[in-house]
């Protein structure tokens, strides 16, 4: 593994903003703090190119333009990586980090959407997350819960995950 292949896979991941579009939130930090996380509402639908482009595309814009030095890290899923969504990101001066397909030992939000199951399963009933004003509370605490340390050691691990999945030829790793 070159040093070369360790930089292009760190992508100066400090300067990371993350927005993820699993489930029904999108958490966010980037290497100095982490951002609130945003909901998605029931009401917007599934998270397809048109309601990702309404949503989600301007507020990751305003964000931008208050932090131009960020780049944009997001997952393939394909509201995400629509051609007219990355048409509109490239409009919009908004950098992405190219980012490997079916890399969830890379993307650190992975990581966090463990920790805050597991809060949520240490800290509610199941079956009262069928309401759907609790469910929101529950991942919205979930979220709260997520301390500077915790941030701070995922981004730290990073550099030992890309030379993990380097070395596993982009196959899965245990990192």
């Amino acid at each position: 593994m070159t040093a070369a292949a360790v930089a292009r896979c760190m992508m100066s991941i400090q300067d990371v903003l993350t927005i993820n579009g699993a489930c029904s939130t999108k958490s966010r930090f980037s290497g100095d703090c982490k951002r609130p996380g945003l909901f998605w509402e029931k009401k917007w639908g599934g998270i397809g190119q048109y309601n990702y482009r309404e949503h989600i595309v301007p507020l990751i814009d305003g964000y931008m333009k208050n932090y131009p030095a960020l780049r944009l890290m997001q997952d393939h899923a394909p509201g995400h990586n629509a051609k007219s969504i990355l048409k509109d990101f490239k409009a919009r001066d908004i950098l992405l980090i190219p980012w490997p397909v079916f890399s969830p030992d890379l993307n650190p939000i992975e990581t966090l959407w463990n920790v805050m199951k597991d809060w949520i399963q240490e800290n509610y009933v199941m079956k009262d997350l069928s309401n759907y004003k609790t469910l929101r509370k529950a991942v919205n605490e979930a979220w709260e819960s997520i301390g500077r340390t915790q941030l701070d050691e995922l981004l730290n691990s990073m550099h030992a995950r890309c030379e993990a999945v380097i070395a596993a030829n982009g196959m899965a790793t245990k990192c």
